[in-house]
């Protein structure tokens, strides 16, 4: 598939050009008219812009399949089915590309400069960075780059990467200690995936042959500790459940012996002081060596940032970032590192246990970011 820009004053012109490079069935996704050119506002004139795709196809939509007639059930003849797997998956990747390239022409009006750099600041807006942060970028790249390496498209997308990638902070996953126990306590709101992500840890570094233990607090919900007993069990595992922060001392002691403690806190509502200050006393009681902020990628960057504030009393140092699969867009996460102080330790991509978490890599983020990677 290919998303290519065409401007000019004479749209038949544009539209050979267009059939000439994608050929016959290439696709109108976007036209506009804007004014080019001039000195101080005057003697400017108007180009057409036009936004083409091409190298797929365009069905129509199928209608649905209609009953076997009374001869077909009889018979076993097979009804009419809907499209093939492979060509909903290609239609719904045109839409992808149509909704797309719609929301960076709409944010390219925000920013000012040549039109690569332009449309560079269009696409980080496109990929959920806040126009703010968007724009703050666009500007240190106007005043870093000469004007010719501005009219670069290919150095200022590296430019723009390289200022991406020095944002994002990384931990290099849980710093282990040779002949030392390391308590890791995991935090964050409810329904974050934080469970989830214990499950996948005990996974990754027990097969790593280290010796790992479970410690959770996590009594509130019905059933919350089975699915880290289950998986606890699979690769053997001790795990013990700790309602009360005494409790949580007495596993610890017998867990001294240890590389890895994991200890799996309840999830708290950032907005319930009394259940943060609960948290607190089991942390005093746990003693970490590192405690991970556990946050949703599928809700906007305020209410991430509200979230670390209301858990900075639990003196959190990394943080972790789930459900990047269910994120409309992973430019997210650059606007919480811009305003929240912690390195990323972890991501998690799926459900699936222990396939579907990474330990964060700014190069990784940057190419997700900036559309180079799919999850």
């Amino acid at each position: 598939m290919q998303i290519r820009r065409y401007a000019g004053r004479e749209e038949g012109a544009l539209l050979r050009r267009i059939k000439a490079d994608l050929g016959p069935d290439a696709v109108i996704l976007h036209t506009a008219w804007v004014k080019r050119g001039g000195m101080l506002g005057l003697f400017r004139h108007k180009e057409i812009e036009i936004v083409a795709g091409g190298g797929f196809r365009i069905v129509k939509d199928f209608a649905p399949a209609p009953a076997a007639s009374p001869v077909a059930r009889v018979y076993g003849v097979p009804a009419p089915s809907g499209p093939p797997e492979a060509l909903r998956r290609e239609i719904a990747e045109i839409k992808r590309l149509v909704s797309e390239t719609q929301e960076i022409v709409r944010a390219r009006g925000g920013f000012e400069g040549p039109r690569e750099l332009v449309e560079e600041g269009a696409a980080l807006a496109a990929s959920r960075v806040s126009e703010a942060l968007a724009r703050k970028l666009v500007k240190s790249l106007r005043e870093k780059l000469p004007e010719s390496e501005l009219r670069d498209r290919t150095r200022v997308h590296a430019a723009v990467r390289d200022l991406v990638r020095e944002m994002i902070r990384c931990a290099d996953g849980i710093t282990l200690k040779p002949g030392k126990c390391v308590r890791v306590a995991l935090v964050g709101p409810t329904g974050v995936g934080k469970t989830t992500t214990i499950a996948k840890l005990i996974s990754v570094y027990a097969h790593r042959g280290l010796e790992v233990a479970v410690v959770t607090n996590d009594t509130y919900r019905i059933a919350a500790a089975d699915q880290i007993k289950r998986v606890a069990q699979l690769v053997g595992v001790p795990i013990r459940v700790c309602p009360r922060p005494q409790d949580i001392q007495q596993a610890l002691l017998e867990f001294a012996d240890r590389d890895l403690v994991l200890i799996d806190t309840a999830g708290r509502s950032q907005k319930n002081g009394r259940r943060i200050e609960e948290l607190q006393e089991v942390l005093a009681a746990a003693k970490p060596d590192e405690t991970h902020l556990v946050v949703s990628m599928t809700t906007d960057a305020q209410t991430i940032v509200d979230v670390a504030e209301r858990f900075a009393p639990c003196k959190f140092d990394r943080l972790v970032v789930t459900k990047l699969d269910e994120a409309l867009k992973v430019g997210v996460v650059l606007d919480v590192l811009s305003r929240v102080q912690a390195e990323l330790s972890f991501i998690t991509t799926g459900q699936e246990i222990p396939r579907d978490i990474e330990v964060a890599d700014p190069g990784r983020l940057a190419s997700l970011i900036l559309g180079e990677e799919s999850l």
